[in-house]
């Protein structure tokens, strides 16, 4: 039987499986990135890459210690794009491939850097040149919108002080993410983006720079990374958005 591995519709999920070549035993599908985790939980026979912050209301999802999505400076499947003239925050609005990293974590963001309790909502239509927006996925860099954005990525890291693991390999499957895990990681240590086309759909501002960029994701962690996503899932905690602690099982 085939294993379904989930992604999300990202540039950077395009760039993590070229670096794996995968083998006729996966079955590459794409969904809305907040929707990977309830479709593994669904599947015992697939694992995908979910948003980190998932894990907190997911705590039984088995998780690789050694391969995922992580950030370690400036670029961002995140970016804030404040109000020109604004001076003042109150709420930030919500737009593009939304998770739960970025409804979390832009009210704890906000309140550790620029201490102000803001207000994540989701935006409509109407309200795009009217406040502040953090907009998450591709739409950043086929609008060249990152050229005038803060990179989400880039404040995690300055808040964490470790890189930013966006996205972790997960699965209800223990087994799955040991065979993953065997596969996969070599690959990855050795990767070098050699694929022009995955980036043909932007613009060449945007094409250059995720080229010029690309040695700042990481898609094969070290020990930096693991902390990282440590620090990161107890933040939620640690601002009393969640009771509990995490305990994360780490394969």
């Amino acid at each position: 039987m085939k294993t379904s591995l989930l992604l999300p519709s990202n540039v950077y999920a395009r760039l993590f499986i070229s670096a794996l070549e995968l083998d006729k035993n996966y079955n590459i599908k794409f969904y809305p990135a907040a929707l990977i985790t309830r479709n593994i939980l669904t599947d015992n026979s697939s694992l995908g890459l979910i948003p980190s912050l998932d894990l907190i209301t997911h705590k039984d999802l088995f998780i690789s210690s050694q391969i995922g999505i992580s950030f370690n400076a400036l670029l961002s499947n995140a970016y804030i794009h404040f109000k020109k003239g604004q001076h003042t925050i109150q709420n930030i609005y919500l737009a593009g491939d939304i998770t739960s990293n970025e409804i979390i974590l832009s009210k704890i963001l906000f309140k550790e850097l620029y201490n102000v309790d803001i207000i994540p909502e989701i935006l409509n239509e109407n309200q795009f040149n009217d406040n502040h927006i953090l907009i998450a996925g591709d739409e950043n860099f086929e609008k060249e919108l990152f050229i005038t954005g803060l990179s989400f990525a880039e404040e995690m890291i300055e808040l964490l002080e470790a890189p930013y693991v966006n996205f972790l390999i997960a699965s209800s499957n223990e087994n799955l993410i040991k065979e993953f895990n065997n596969k996969f990681v070599d690959k990855l240590k050795t990767f070098k983006s050699n694929n022009p086309d995955l980036l043909d759909k932007f613009n060449d501002i945007a094409k250059e720079f995720i080229r010029v960029n690309l040695h700042h994701i990481v898609f094969d962690f070290e020990q930096q990374d693991i902390e990282g996503i440590k620090l990161l899932i107890q933040l939620p905690y640690l601002h009393g958005i969640v009771k509990d602690m995490v305990d994360i099982k780490f394969i």
